[in-house]
């Protein structure tokens, strides 16, 4: 349940917050009178619940989180709440916050790319060569994402040090930094901290459903501050990499263990900013996810790997390989703490399970909750 006293004491966000502890009280209550109902009843009476509890636990997860994201989400989400009419009107605002931010961060599949049909390029034998081709490539595609990727973060995951196998064992070049460092080889792969599926250069070429849910997503972004991420992410230029590769900018690509990738991507491990430039603690939602990784620290600081002075770049081309941005990872690791404090990650693991053994819609409605997953696909 909502804790009576949050960890803040600014009073606009205090009584905010306190216009949601009744609905909440007022659902947990209706779900336990409704027990002996259908299941489709039970199912929106745990909604409300849910929902309530995602819009409580929005105020604190980011209180902490505020010299990255500033005052404007507190700020925002508040005057909300303060503007919502009854009960009806909270569980409305918390479902918009579990469709457009939760699962804005949220990716339970998390496929293999598919073969490039590029040319694969020659093996080589020096960083220096593979640094400068990762500067020159500007097709903005999943490929060349992640030879940029890989040249910002020395061929390695970013938090642990684990380096790319495939890399490895093509390239001599990665064979002697892999010697240097004593590095595992492990799968790495790029992953989109921000949901790749609604960062659409033009939203009118998604299926109706997607399009809402793009529009809803990004729009949540833009009142929070952050409409200048917003424009970037849903521009692509191909000839203007550095600023404008849309989906593929690296301000929205870490590098992981294939792992830690499936773990972020479900919403149980985040990167939460500290008061230190591109420094980050660790977080994993279960402690024992956290058990058998090689290099594996509670708080790392990123660097760019062709920032290295022995590459002698220049500031515009270390431009075209930025590391991610702090108030993505915040709002990550904001939404990974809403999820669970709420119980909304575990609710949305048990939608994915149970869509996945359901075969037939019930007809009393009691399927019903399943199709709320995929109308926002």
């Amino acid at each position: 349940m909502l804790p009576p006293i949050p960890p803040f004491d600014q009073a606009p966000l205090l009584n905010a917050y306190r216009l949601v502890l009744a609905p909440e009280s007022d659902a947990v209550q209706h779900y336990s009178n409704c027990q002996a109902q259908s299941k489709a009843v039970k199912d929106a009476a745990v909604n409300n619940v849910l929902e309530s509890r995602v819009l409580g636990f929005l105020f604190p997860a980011p209180w902490n989180l505020r010299h990255i994201l500033g005052d404007t989400p507190l700020t925002r989400l508040a005057t909300e709440v303060a503007s919502a009419q009854g009960n009806g009107e909270i569980y409305d605002l918390g479902r918009k916050y579990i469709d457009y931010f939760i699962r804005s961060f949220r990716n339970t599949t998390v496929p293999l790319r598919p073969p490039s049909s590029h040319p694969s390029p020659p093996a080589m034998d020096n960083l220096e060569d593979m640094i400068n081709e990762a500067m020159e490539i500007s097709a903005p595609d999943h490929r060349s994402t992640r030879t940029r990727a890989l040249a910002r973060d020395g061929y390695h995951c970013m938090f642990t040090n684990s380096i790319d196998r495939a890399s490895f064992h093509k390239h001599n070049a990665i064979k002697e930094l892999g010697k240097k460092t004593g590095a595992a080889t492990r799968l790495i792969q790029t992953c989109s901290i921000f949901n790749e599926s609604v960062l659409q250069p033009n939203a009118d070429d998604l299926p109706p459903p997607r399009r809402r849910n793009a529009e809803g997503t990004l729009g949540i972004l833009k009142t929070f501050g952050l409409g200048d991420l917003v424009e970037r992410l849903t521009t692509s230029n191909p000839n203007d990499i550095a600023s404008a590769s849309g989906v593929h900018d690296l301000l929205n690509v870490v590098s992981l263990y294939a792992d830690l990738h499936v773990l972020f991507a479900g919403l149980n491990l985040a990167f939460e900013p500290t008061d230190e430039l591109n420094t980050y603690d660790i977080l994993f939602t279960y402690p024992e996810d956290a058990v058998g990784y090689f290099g594996l620290k509670n708080r790392v600081t990123l660097t760019n790997f062709a920032a290295l002075p022995r590459f002698a770049q220049s500031s515009s081309q270390l431009e075209q390989l930025p590391l991610p941005d702090p108030r993505l990872l915040a709002r990550q690791a904001a939404c990974v703490r809403v999820a669970h404090m709420s119980g909304a990650a575990r609710a949305l693991d048990e939608l994915d399970w149970e869509a996945e053994e359901t075969v037939v819609l019930a007809s009393d409605g009691g399927s019903a909750n399943l199709l709320m997953p995929f109308c926002n696909k």
